[in-house]
């Protein structure tokens, strides 16, 4: 979004929240246009929209990130639905195609199969799903965190990250 759409965005967070005292100062507005610049306008108003309909208190950044998120497809899916996606590839391609199960899945499903072992998953006994699937649920949950907060961020944060990391580590000797 532009600075002039930022502008705009920012006056009605003011206007849906009146009694608070929101983006009052130019930091506030620098810091917030920062974080959510990234989110085309028209994302970021519907996402205040739907914030402001059913809440009484101002939202903040991850709120609104999070709503645009799902207005645009990229949210990550829920545990129901990443068990969903699990069972499906399973069904679908089976113990000898791992590969291509694997593939069939959204990254946190994938990076959470892995970890499970998606062969001990095809071999688990249909009497210990239950088992498997609260385990599942856990190991998801926790990389779902790691990923809400790499998927929240803009792009620009994302490199920043990258570099900070890549500068990180230790020199190769050679």
């Amino acid at each position: 979004m532009e600075v002039k759409e930022f502008a705009v965005f920012a006056d009605r967070l003011k206007t849906a929240f009146p009694k608070d005292n929101l983006l009052s100062t130019p930091d506030q507005m620098d810091w917030w246009f920062d974080l959510l610049g990234d989110i085309p306008f028209q994302i970021a108003i519907l996402a205040l929209k739907k914030y402001a309909l059913s809440n009484k208190f101002p939202p903040t950044v991850s709120e609104i990130r999070t709503i645009a998120a799902d207005l645009t497809g990229e949210r990550l899916p829920d545990a129901d639905e990443a068990w969903g996606q699990l069972m499906n590839a399973v069904r679908r391609y089976g113990y000898p195609r791992e590969r291509e199960a694997l593939d069939s899945m959204s990254e946190a499903v994938r990076r959470t199969v892995e970890r499970v072992g998606f062969q001990n998953i095809c071999q688990s006994p249909y009497d210990q799903l239950n088992t498997l699937r609260a385990q599942f649920k856990g190991f998801y949950e926790a990389e779902l965190r790691r990923s809400m907060e790499v998927h929240k961020m803009p792009e620009r944060m994302k490199l920043e990250q990258a570099t900070m990391q890549q500068a990180a580590l230790p020199m190769k000797e050679g």
